[in-house]
């Protein structure tokens, strides 16, 4: 077991940064005047959550690794629709990138009636960053320890207990539902701007559970502020091997992590396209930044701009699926 404390999301990814004094060696040549300006990257969720730590860190590895300016442009609404629009709507021309999740471009297509924009044509997908699975943690004040005890619990209050999200239609609004309908449970569902301004009433205990991705959690859970019940995963994570996966405990469904990359307006030119992907994937491959990565929960794996297109698409279809099963709604 891991007996240090683990770091936020933002400082594990943030370990990006150390790449940047890696050999250049292999790595692909700059476009001619690329970047000769600021470069924005938005973040389609309000500061303080998982999306914009990860935007502030890409854009601090990218200006250490290339000596130029990639900042952070907060664009929250609609689960991260307002933002993704606005990058939709951007030139292409290498200026303006986007941090995309699985929510964003695969379920608000099963989930809103239609979209200012097109997952699949708006969009150039430029690096895959990883996979990151949920924990189901609780309250200290619910009394339950294990799965079977918190369904009891739930089926005994209907409606007594509220779960929080990152906005409606969230990955974590998803499984909190599809929770409900596989367990016939009922609680009440809170969303919120970001995963931050959610956490925060976790801890204080005005909302009792959520589906958190573990990166926010290990501290919380390390100190006893927050329980683990289970790992919305296919297997246990490093971080905490005592927590069974939701699969182990007979409830399926929920072996789809949630994921994050970096995109840009269709139509980019293929010479940044591939020099971005380029300097994401060496920072990668960094052993310090790995080993982060993988402590954290994050599983990264390298897909080309090709490839994480295609992985676009496959999970479009997926998430239709687990939508229509949780019976999940836009309210």
């Amino acid at each position: 077991m891991i007996r240090f404390p683990l770091p936020t999301l933002a400082a594990c990814v943030a370990g990006f940064v150390l790449a940047g004094h890696v050999p250049a060696a292999g790595a692909q040549s700059a476009p001619a005047d690329y970047p000769s300006r600021p470069v924005r990257i938005i973040a389609p969720y309000a500061p303080g959550g998982t999306v914009d730590s990860l935007a502030r860190a890409m854009g601090a590895a990218l200006s250490s690794m290339l000596d130029k300016t990639f900042f952070v442009e907060n664009r929250p609404g609609a689960g991260g629709n307002v933002g993704l629009s606005a990058l939709a709507k951007a030139a292409p021309d290498g200026y303006t990138l986007g941090l995309g999740a699985a929510n964003m471009l695969a379920t608000n297509r099963a989930l809103y009636k239609s979209l200012p924009f097109d997952t699949i044509k708006d969009f150039t997908p430029v690096g895959f960053i990883g996979k990151v699975p949920y924990v189901l943690v609780v309250h200290p004040s619910v009394p339950a320890r294990t799965l079977p005890e918190l369904i009891a619990e739930l089926k005994a209050h209907p409606d007594k207990y509220s779960f929080g999200s990152s906005g409606q239609g969230n990955t974590a609004h998803i499984f909190g539902e599809l929770f409900k309908v596989r367990t016939g449970t009922k609680m009440v569902h809170v969303p919120y701007k970001s995963s931050g301004e959610s956490l925060q009433d976790l801890l204080t205990g005005r909302i009792q559970l959520q589906f958190f991705t573990p990166v926010d959690l290990l501290p919380h859970i390390r100190s006893g502020a927050l329980r683990p019940i289970a790992i919305a995963s296919s297997r246990r994570l490093p971080s905490l091997p005592d927590v069974p996966t939701l699969g182990e405990l007979n409830i399926s469904g929920f072996e789809t992590p949630t994921w994050f990359g970096l995109i840009a307006p269709a139509g980019t030119p293929p010479a940044i396209v591939d020099y971005l992907h380029a300097q994401i994937e060496r920072a990668k491959a960094n052993p310090e930044v790995a080993q982060r990565l993988e402590r954290a929960g994050v599983e990264s794996e390298n897909l080309s701009p090709e490839q994480f297109a295609a992985f676009i698409r496959q999970e479009v279809s997926h998430w239709a699926k687990v939508v229509k099963e949780s019976g999940t709604a836009i309210e």
